[in-house]
C-alpha cells in the first residue's frame, strides 16, 4: 500500500472539524473518523455490501456501546452500498448523533461516489 491508496479529508460538522483518513484496501475500504488530527480506536463496524439474495448491506460492530454503535453501523452499511466494496469505519468521535451522522454521509457521499 502506498500513500496514493490514503486520502485525508476534514468535514466541518455541527460539533466541529471531524478528520476522515480513507484507507483503499485490496478487498474493501477503512475510514477512520476522529474529533482529533490524532486517529484512535473507538467504536467499530464492518459492512458487506448486498449481495445475492440481500438487498440490503449486513453489518455487525465492534467496541458497542449504545446508539453509537447503531450510527457508526449505519455509516458502514451506506458506504457498503454506494461503493459495492466492504468497508469497515473506525470512529473517534466522543459527540456522534444523528445529525453528525447524516452530516458526514453527505460529505463522504460527494466524495465516494462519482
Amino acid at each position: 500500500m502506498g500513500f496514493d491508496d490514503i486520502t485525508e479529508l476534514t468535514s466541518e460538522t455541527s460539533i466541529g472539524d471531524v478528520y476522515i483518513r480513507i484507507l483503499n484496501l485490496e478487498n474493501g475500504l477503512l475510514l477512520l473518523f476522529s474529533e482529533k488530527e490524532q486517529y484512535r480506536l473507538g467504536i467499530s463496524a464492518v459492512a458487506i455490501p448486498p449481495g445475492q439474495g440481500r438487498s440490503e448491506p449486513t453489518s455487525t460492530a465492534l467496541f458497542t456501546m449504545g446508539l453509537d454503535t447503531t450510527l457508526v453501523r449505519t455509516i458502514a452499511e451506506r458506504i457498503a452500498s454506494w461503493t459495492s466494496n466492504t468497508c469497515m469505519v473506525v470512529s473517534g468521535i466522543t459527540k456522534l448523533n444523528r445529525d453528525v451522522m447524516m452530516e458526514l454521509l453527505t460529505f463522504l457521499r460527494d466524495h465516494l461516489v462519482a
